[in-house]
């Protein structure tokens, strides 16, 4: 029998507008730029729901007389299954002594010591520099990384965390177990994954666990990108550019850099092909935080964090450069210390680091509206969005699609590459295109542009290419794989890895599949994701239309915006499946031509997926 699926708790507006002025107030009363958490009625529902998560298992403990033991992540009963994605996987973490609860790791541990800073943070033993390095960035914040953290019994032991995953806020709750290692040579013992500078600090270690847990494991979280983490702990807008790419660099320091830590929140990087980084102090293939900007006697600076803690820039305005003055220090506040954080020149910023990581965030003056469809790429769908405002207003339109982290070995068969189209619904016109200009930061595309009141039609555009394909071998077999025989090239083949079969692979298998299932659906039916608790999933069956047609990807669009009565609808549209497609012989991003040509192309895609619209309302 299916569980009757849970309805969503609504926030009225009152309470909406009360919580912004509450944010406003604490805000000013700290004398901090106006960044908070956006107050959607999801984030708040997540949080509730969160707290009454807490809550349940505190009084359960209690009546029980135990400790909370996390059974859907449980460090010392699973070790692997939450340690690797996949039991093929080359990843080895030979230096693990054991699980320990936090009071049998240090004497008096504590969640916070002082509230959170970019000082507490040290890279544990796992690839995930890019999300260590945005914690740095919101921790630079004071009172905006303490909002994620909504509850938590430290007697008991169960921590309560929310994220924004997929465009929408979601919680999860752990225990306090974690990982440790012993020092072959003092006997000590010390986190094996990420650690706080004073160790019985514990809000980094506990919050790295948790968004471990909602993406299914440690090992997932290896290698990424610090606007995607920025993004995932704000509800903001990730973006990313090539610095090589900056057409005007006074303009980018005027329009970019002078709005980090108000607007934006960034990060930076170096590509891996760089091998001559080194030598500045700077490693390549390694995210970090920028945690500020100031303009001293005419030279700009940027202020970079490792977080690794140590290991820094030995350039001009390096900790021990003969530029500062103790002008210069105390007005910078520079602080001589192997601490990961150094000032660098900008020129030298833009010169060195690659690619820029951006998240555009927002406070309570913004509203959002979203939506998810169905979408199929081979052969094209008829799906697009239609949003509304009702007063002209800067807005920020997002497409993107799930996150690929969440299926760790179970990787999908396709890349796909997201762009749109915005139309004016009065005038048909085109307003704006949007499309990725990093190739492999494919999460997510968005634009930024004022509008007027009116109506707006958004029209997404796929790009999809088979992942891991070699050339044939010519051996005459024709052996099944994950690519259909109706799209797969005749001189490729997919390589599959061969996966031993036995009885706890296969457990290992279902439990992962199943959990990517649960996710991936979950935008069909509106039903809400919370982590990866099992309870929290609703077991409704998936609607027969929708489960039948079998769609190839799901396509959510927010659209940002200081219009507190924005609407925005998703149209699925109808499945080619159903019915004979002539496919476009031009896709739109190959054609080259102006806003204005655009309109008289024949045929265009978007123009005939626009009629098809007009004629069903």
């Amino acid at each position: 029998m299916a569980k009757k699926a849970k309805t969503t708790k609504k926030i009225s507006k009152e309470a909406l507008t009360h919580i912004a002025a509450v944010q406003a107030k604490h805000n000013k009363t700290l004398q901090l730029p106006s960044v908070t958490l956006i107050a959607t009625a999801a984030m708040m529902a997540a949080r509730e729901e969160c707290e009454a998560k807490v809550d349940a298992i505190v009084a359960e403990c209690l009546e029980n007389n135990c400790k909370f033991r996390d059974s859907k992540f449980d460090l010392l009963n699973d070790r692997r299954n939450c340690l690797y994605s996949s039991l093929i996987s080359e990843t080895v973490y030979n230096d693990i002594a054991g699980t320990k609860r936090l009071p049998d790791l240090f004497r008096n541990p504590v969640f916070f010591l002082n509230g959170a800073s970019p000082d507490d943070i040290k890279q544990g033993s796992v690839g995930d520099c890019w999300f260590v390095a945005s914690l740095a960035v919101i921790s630079n914040i004071p009172g905006l990384l303490e909002q994620l953290c909504v509850k938590k019994n430290e007697e008991v032991g169960v921590y309560g965390f929310i994220f924004f995953k997929d465009g929408d806020w979601v919680s999860t709750v752990v225990d306090d177990q974690l990982f440790y290692k012993i020092d072959a040579q003092s006997f000590r013992r010390s986190l094996y994954f990420s650690s706080c500078n004073e160790e019985r600090e514990t809000w980094l270690p506990l919050m790295e666990k948790a968004y471990a847990k909602i993406h299914g494991d440690y090992e997932t979280l290896t290698g990424g990108y610090t606007a995607e983490g920025i993004e995932d702990l704000t509800g903001g807008i990730a973006s990313m550019m090539f610095s090589s790419d900056i057409l005007d660099k006074d303009r980018f320091w005027k329009e970019e850099m002078t709005q980090v830590n108000k607007s934006t929140l960034m990060g930076c990087s170096i590509n891996f092909q760089e091998t001559e980084a080194e030598k500045h102090g700077i490693q390549s293939g390694h995210a970090y935080s920028v945690l500020n900007t100031a303009e001293w006697e005419g030279e700009r600076l940027v202020h970079v964090r490792n977080p690794w803690g140590e290991i820094e820039w030995n350039g001009d305005w390096s900790d021990q450069s003969e530029k500062w003055t103790p002008e210069a220090i105390k007005a910078l506040k520079q602080e001589d210390k192997n601490d990961g954080q150094f000032w660098m020149p900008y020129r030298e910023w833009l010169r060195i680091f690659t690619t820029i990581d951006r998240c555009r965030v927002f406070d309570s003056s913004w509203s959002v509206a979203s939506s998810w469809i169905p979408f199929n790429v081979e052969p094209r769908s008829s799906g697009l969005f239609h949003f509304k405002l009702t007063q002209a207003t800067e807005t920020v339109v997002v497409l993107s699609q799930p996150d690929t982290r969440y299926y760790g070995a179970f990787n999908a068969d396709f890349l796909y590459t997201l762009s749109f189209h915005i139309y004016e619904d009065k005038t048909k016109k085109l307003i704006k295109r949007a499309k990725i200009t990093v190739p492999y930061s494919k999460r997510s595309v968005n634009c930024e542009l004022k509008l007027q009141a009116g109506s707006y039609t958004v029209v997404p555009h796929v790009q999809r290419e088979p992942t891991d394909i070699l050339p044939d071998n010519d051996s005459g077999e024709d052996e099944d794989n994950a690519i259909s025989p109706s799209t797969r090239p005749s001189d490729v083949q997919v390589v599959v890895e061969a996966v031993k079969m036995d009885k706890s692979s296969f457990m290992f298998q279902q439990r992962k599949a199943s959990l990517i299932r649960s996710m991936s659906m979950a935008r069909v039916t509106g039903r809400k994701l919370l982590g990866v608790d099992d309870e929290d999933y609703e077991t409704a069956e998936l609607p027969k239309e929708l489960d039948e047609e079998n769609w190839q990807i799901m396509l959510g669009l927010r659209v940002y915006s200081h219009d507190p009565a924005v609407s925005l609808v998703g149209k699925a549209g109808e499945h080619p499946a159903l019915k004979t497609v002539t496919p476009a012989t031009t896709e739109p991003e190959e054609v080259t031509a102006t806003l204005v040509d655009k309109r008289e192309l024949v045929a265009e895609p978007e123009e005939e997926s626009k009629k098809e619209a007009d004629k069903e309302e």
